[in-house]
């Protein structure tokens, strides 16, 4: 049997006070859409979106985020394409539409060899994270889907620059503890 998509929620649609949609994100395949309320419930169900959970109450599914509030995801409001509430996804740069600005993510912590920086620990706006490598970090930042953060080269060296945050401040993790994936 295949395995089943995980996804997090990592953004919300709405239309003035009203949630029209959520955004999903996978971190291990990349996929990521807009979905209805009712799609979104159905795959809750079957328990296939890790930060979030469903309770009835008086007839009708509520959805409660876990480990995160869906209140303080990011919000696209239908009518404008307006995006506010970016705090969990760092700078969104001007002219990014919406899913890519949903589905943008934020480093959370570094991944050290020694002396040596050789990875980081991203996040999406839904509170899942990755670790990957130094190079896969350049390549997102080069791509525009890294909130807080920005390449600098000097003396030939691609360096990694914290946008809002000092990356040298962030945890670190011992890749000599770490386990290959």
């Amino acid at each position: 049997m295949a395995a089943r998509t995980m996804y997090q929620i990592v953004g919300r649609y709405m239309n003035g006070a009203e949630v029209t949609g959520y955004h999903l994100q996978s971190m291990d395949s990349g996929k990521n859409g807009r979905y209805t309320r009712e799609q979104v419930v159905y795959l809750v169900g079957r328990d296939q979106v890790t930060n979030c959970s469903g309770q009835i109450y008086q007839d009708k599914v509520l959805l409660r985020g876990v480990g995160v509030s869906l209140e303080v995801l990011p919000v696209v409001q239908e009518s404008s394409g307006e995006i506010t509430r970016t705090e969990n996804i760092g700078r969104v740069k001007k002219g990014t539409d919406a899913a890519s600005a949903l589905t943008q993510f934020t480093i959370v912590g570094t991944i050290v060899s020694g002396r040596n920086t050789i990875g980081y620990t991203i996040a999406n706006a839904g509170g899942a994270t990755r670790d990957i490598s130094k190079a896969q970090v350049i390549e997102l930042i080069d791509a525009k889907k890294i909130g807080n953060a920005r390449t600098q080269t000097y003396k030939g060296e691609t360096l990694i620059r914290g946008v809002g945050c000092d990356i040298s401040e962030l945890p670190v993790k011992k890749a000599e503890n770490m386990v290959a994936k």
